[in-house]
């Protein structure tokens, strides 16, 4: 469910970094405040999914999914330009964004203080 809330959390960055084209610098009150909506949604979503996600691989996969999920809507919204070396370098995040998921090792759930929920990376030692 963790990767959903992310794959979620990235979609909504998506909308809030293309909505950000149309409130004129904040100054259009609607696409303003569906801006901020989107933002907040993403961050919970986010934050939901790093509770079983390492922060550096959610946070990467967010960025990527927002980033790459970003410019190619540039490109079919908006007519900006491609190229051979953009095309590659979406690629590039793109793959990178689908080893993070292929590769993941989940957190393992301990008991840290008499919190049950608190997770820790076996691999730090705890």
């Amino acid at each position: 469910m963790s990767w959903f809330y992310l794959l979620c959390a990235g979609v909504f960055e998506i909308v809030w970094a293309v909505a950000i084209k149309h409130t004129d610098g904040f100054t259009q009150l609607w696409p303003s405040i569906g801006v901020v909506v989107a933002m907040i949604i993403s961050f919970v979503l986010l934050a939901f999914a790093i509770r079983h996600i390492p922060l550096g691989t959610a946070y990467a996969v967010w960025a990527g999914i927002g980033a790459a999920g970003a410019a190619i809507c540039g490109v079919i919204l908006y007519d900006e330009p491609t190229s051979f070396w953009r095309v590659l370098s979406l690629c590039a995040i793109v793959a990178g964004v689908l080893g993070l998921k292929l590769l993941h090792e989940p957190l393992v759930n301990r008991v840290v203080n008499d919190d049950p929920i608190q997770t820790s990376d076996t691999r730090k030692g705890g």
